[in-house]
């Protein structure tokens, strides 16, 4: 086998491979040098915003500041019962949405929302069986119930039956409230009023 073809290759200079490696070089030279004037800019930046933050510590007398800590401490706190305020319109609706659609001799006894997901899941008990199927259809038939992914009953105390039902909600129940009255044992068909 031939290894001079192999040398000659080797040593044989080609002008692209100068051309990249001086542009490679100049590159990171440039990159390095960028760098160093964005460091000293940013901290010649960093030095005047803290001579302002020291300026402005030396307007307004004490009781200025004393309000002015007060207030941001008001914002603070309106901020959170603004948050609070906003889950519970949010479970309000569900709330209410239950309330129209139950039917008498349906207990719920454990209630668990999925904001995220619009999912709501209940448990309870009905006075038998025909009661849970006639919850279940009252469910089926509203537009607000996207659909019901699990339902099963058992029997329970005193021949009551005891269910589960996992239900998902349209979203747009969220973005109205129900008006529900309630006469004796008659509940009447909410009527939708868009949330102010």
């Amino acid at each position: 086998m031939d290894f001079s073809v192999i040398f000659q290759l080797r040593t044989k200079k080609f002008w692209w491979m100068n051309v990249i490696f001086y542009f490679v070089v100049s590159l990171l030279i440039s990159t390095v040098f960028c760098y160093l004037i964005f460091l000293t800019k940013n901290y010649f930046q960093r030095k005047d915003i803290n001579k302002e933050i020291i300026a402005l510590q030396t307007v307004g007398t004490d009781t200025q500041k004393q309000e002015e800590d007060k207030v941001l401490t008001y914002q603070l706190k309106i901020k959170d019962f603004s948050i609070l305020l906003q889950n519970h319109e949010f479970a309000s609706n569900v709330f209410a949405f239950l309330q129209a659609e139950s039917i008498p001799n349906i207990w719920f006894k454990q209630f668990t929302l999925d904001q995220k997901n619009s999912q709501v899941q209940l448990s309870g008990e009905s006075d038998d069986l025909d009661a849970f199927s006639r919850q279940v259809a009252v469910f089926e038939r509203n537009k607000y119930v996207k659909n019901i992914t699990t339902f099963n009953s058992a029997s329970g105390d005193m021949a009551r039956i005891k269910f589960n039902i996992d239900m998902t909600l349209d979203p747009e129940i969220f973005n109205y409230l129900f008006n529900v009255a309630s006469m004796g044992d008659t509940v009447t068909t909410p009527e939708q009023t868009p949330v102010q």
